[in-house]
This record gives structure tokens, C-alpha cells and sequence, in this order.
């Protein structure tokens, strides 16, 4: 009997494509985009959130990260769980 619950590999998950208006700043001053990733705060949760930063990071090659925040707060969803909230700044 197969089981009912089943694990898969994802990529991209929830992550939309962003089409900017404005070009990034590539002088190395001034932000002028965010982008916020998050994950429960449990090892395979936070190398998922390595793999979507890295992700994005590879598949935006004219950005040019200015700064990074972190942050632990409550994420809200069917339970408030502690969570990474890391925002980087282009």
C-alpha cells in the first residue's frame, strides 16, 4: 500500500517572479528594493531558506545586495510559530 503522505522537492515554493520598474542601484549606494524570505526555525526549514535566497540571488545577476536584516518574530499561519525573517536589500 502507497503511502498517503508524501514528501517532494520543490523549488521556487510561493516565490513569484518580480518584474521591477525601477532598475536596481548598482553604484553600491542607496537600496532600492527589498525582498523578504522566512522559515520556521528548525535546520532542514533554514537550509530550504538558504536554498531560495541563493536561488534568487543566481537567478538576478544584476542585483547587487546593499544590506541584510534578521529578524525572530511570530509568523502567522494556521499557528503562530517562531520564524527567521530575513529581508534583503538591493
Amino acid at each position: 500500500m502507497k503511502p498517503k503522505i508524501q514528501h517532494t522537492v520543490a523549488t521556487n515554493l510561493g516565490v513569484k517572479k518580480t518584474e521591477w520598474r525601477r532598475k536596481p542601484n548598482l553604484t553600491g549606494t542607496g537600496a532600492t528594493h527589498v525582498r523578504t524570505f522566512h522559515a520556521r526555525l528548525n535546520s532542514e526549514a533554514l537550509e530550504l531558506l538558504d536554498q531560495q535566497v541563493n536561488t534568487w540571488l543566481d537567478e538576478h545577476p544584476e542585483i547587487e545586495v546593499k544590506q541584510v536584516t534578521m529578524t525572530v518574530g511570530e509568523w502567522q499561519g494556521k499557528v503562530k510559530e517562531p520564524n527567521l525573517i530575513v529581508q534583503v536589500w538591493v
